[in-house]
């Protein structure tokens, strides 16, 4: 019997159907167990992308106010206060889709950058989190705005090149910072 056990014949006949249903079951714990450990970092992935768009607006910020310094533009540098940010850049992200309305806001899908036209604001708009037991705080939009940091010493709270010492232009996280303090070490 043993011998027809282990016989050429048998070994040719293929899986068993409950080898087939071990194999499934075995490659589904695999699959399971994998994408746990893996969903985190697309999470981690946009938070790190955001991040790097946010400092390349920062560069073009302070490249355009030392240009206007070096042409003797100083008074021009006021202008930047709640502008668009995006206008600086020279490309644009793929993900940003223009200076909108409140009324076309609600149209906005997650993963995407637009300028809040009424609030004078850059607004992202990050999706919900993969990782397993994410809360709601990834829905919460980020919200940027441009200002001019100087001091102001004839106190009319506008910035004036004669009298006020310039300290620089700075893009400000005016909502949903806490969004950047939810990323971890993954081993």
């Amino acid at each position: 019997m043993t011998a027809q056990l282990l016989s050429p014949m048998r070994l040719a006949d293929g899986f068993s159907l409950l080898e087939l249903v071990l194999v499934i079951c075995l490659i589904g714990i695999l699959l399971a167990v994998a994408l746990t450990r893996l969903l985190p970092y697309i999470d981690e992935a946009e938070r790190v992308a955001v991040l790097t768009l946010e400092g390349q607006i920062r560069n073009s910020l302070v490249t355009a106010a030392a240009q206007r310094i070096a042409r003797g533009e100083s008074a021009s540098i006021s202008t930047l206060n709640g502008s668009n940010p995006m206008d600086l850049m020279l490309e644009v992200p793929g993900n940003y889709l223009g200076e909108m309305s409140e009324a076309d806001q609600q149209t906005v899908a997650s993963a995407h950058w637009y300028f809040d036209a009424t609030h004078r604001r850059l607004i992202y708009r990050p999706r919900k989190g993969f990782s397993f037991g994410s809360d709601d705080a990834f829905a919460e939009q980020l919200e940027f705005e441009v200002r001019v940091a100087f001091a102001d010493r004839d106190g009319n709270g506008a910035f004036e090149p004669s009298t006020d010492e310039l300290y620089g232009v700075r893009l400000l996280r005016v909502a949903g910072g806490e969004w950047f303090n939810t990323g971890k070490a993954y081993p």
